[in-house]
């Protein structure tokens, strides 16, 4: 009796071992495998239909000259159309964006003729205002910015240029359309 519960615990230590053993193994670190990246047909599709339908693709400086014409001309139905059609924006953040379109000072204006005063405009930057504390240039970097939806990029450069605060920076690039 003695010997056959002597073999029977040889028996479970033995069987014990492998199994550790075999966790252990599965356990040990493996060499990354290569991966082939193959795209799937519908990816490309979406990847393709993002591309062209982000905000700043089909902004021009003639298709921003024009929207600037139209803006200033008061007539934002027209602007709502042309930004929606260039860009593939939604009805109500083309509505949002054109509200507080500022009239942008890199555009070539090749027929804008504008019926707002000076004063209501970007063009001509006022002492207060955020557009009138940094270079035109850097105005200008911010507008593209502000249009291709880089808020953030928007707010350091800003920040960078005058030396305010992280919120007085948010909130003059929130103003600054």
């Amino acid at each position: 009796m003695e010997l056959v519960l002597l073999v029977g615990i040889v028996i479970a230590v033995v069987v014990g071992l492998v199994i550790l053993v075999a966790a252990l193994r599965s356990m040990r670190p493996k060499e990354p495998e290569a991966q082939v990246y193959t795209p799937s047909p519908t990816m490309a599709r979406t990847a393709a239909a993002t591309s062209l339908a982000s905000p700043a693709s089909g902004l021009t400086p003639s298709v921003i000259a024009e929207i600037d014409r139209l803006v200033a001309a008061g007539q934002k139905i027209q602007a709502i159309k042309l930004l929606r059609q260039r860009t593939g924006v939604g009805l109500k953040d083309a509505k949002d964006r054109i509200d507080h379109w500022s009239i942008s000072t890199t555009a070539p204006h090749l027929a804008a003729v504008s019926h707002a005063s000076a004063v209501a405009t970007s063009i001509t930057p006022q002492p207060g205002s955020p557009r009138g504390s940094v270079p035109a240039s850097v105005a200008a970097e911010i507008d593209r910015l502000i249009t291709a939806n880089q808020a953030i990029h928007a707010i350091k450069l800003f920040r960078e240029h005058t030396g305010v605060g992280l919120a007085e920076s948010k909130r003059a690039i929130d103003h600054w359309r």
